[in-house]
């Protein structure tokens, strides 16, 4: 099954007062590249997060991005001593000028930042479960991704496969005519270089074998459609990538070839054809595990 090395994946989730938020972009690269960055208490951790990355990932240019933050709630409230003082004497100097007693809220202590959130401090150790269980989520957010994405990738690629097994039908077609062809040419040719002489026959009929024989297409075209075969078998697998770029050249060789062997106009579309599929197929297969 095709893979995409291409994907995304976030997960958010809650110990206590702390937050974990994990996020895992995927994107093209020949070989695997993993670099994470994690909050300076677990840097530690980092080659376990690496291998559990390999599990989803085989190849391709990984950022995963590890982040803890401590969330607000009554427990993270704490008092600003100097500001309470000032704002204390503040208040005495103002009852005793005014005579009047006045009452202070919660909400009012609140607005003039003397109760505030106290977001200092280091993350504790039962963080990592926290951490461990958003990179899981994150990872199969990753993987349902590259999944469906490599799935459309498959099956545009077997699209285009099939497409070249068409056209390889009709060039196999029009090489039939090819010996006919080549008689006329040559013994018009020759007719033209001998006037008024007679052709030996059998001569005639062995340089017709021989060129023939120089523009006969048919191993070129068995081979191509066992690539192809091969292709379609190597979609399937668990491992694409590498193994249908090898054979992407094979299928680019085979049809020069047959490019190169026929004169017929036909033939010669057909094989660019041919060529601009496979150009589309290998584009797409470089996107794949």
């Amino acid at each position: 099954m095709a893979i995409s090395m291409t994907g995304f994946g976030a997960a958010e989730e809650q110990w206590a007062s702390w937050s974990c938020q994990v996020e895992i972009r995927s994107v093209n690269q020949r070989f695997l590249d993993i670099r994470c960055r994690l909050p300076l208490r677990f840097q530690t951790l980092e080659s376990d997060f690496k291998k559990q990355i390999k599990t989803i990932c085989t190849r391709g240019k990984i950022d995963c991005s590890i982040r803890l933050e401590k969330g607000s709630g009554e427990e993270n409230l704490q008092l600003n001593p100097e500001r309470a003082q000032r704002y204390n004497e503040l208040l005495t100097e103002f009852e005793a000028l005014s005579g009047r007693k006045v009452s202070v809220d919660a909400r009012d202590l609140s607005s003039i930042n003397i109760i505030e959130e106290n977001n200092s401090g280091e993350p504790p150790e039962e963080c990592e479960k926290v951490i461990r269980e958003s990179l899981a989520k994150a990872l199969e957010g990753l993987r349902e991704m590259k999944v469906r994405e490599g799935q459309a990738m498959q099956n545009d690629i077997q699209e285009r496969l099939s497409s070249c097994a068409n056209i390889l039908n009709t060039i196999e077609t029009l090489s039939l005519d090819e010996p006919g062809r080549c008689r006329e040419r040559l013994q018009d040719r020759l007719s033209q270089l001998n006037e008024g002489s007679k052709l030996n026959p059998e001569r005639l009929e062995q340089e017709i074998a021989l060129l023939a024989d120089r523009l006969d297409i048919s191993e070129e075209v068995v081979r191509f459609r066992t690539h192809l075969e091969h292709m379609n078998d190597i979609l399937v697998q668990s491992e694409v990538g590498k193994k249908a770029e090898f054979l992407m050249q094979e299928l680019n060789r085979e049809v020069n070839t047959i490019a190169s062997k026929s004169s017929h106009a036909g033939i010669s579309q057909a094989s660019v054809e041919i060529k601009s599929e496979l150009e589309k197929v290998r584009e797409q297969l470089q996107n794949i595990e």
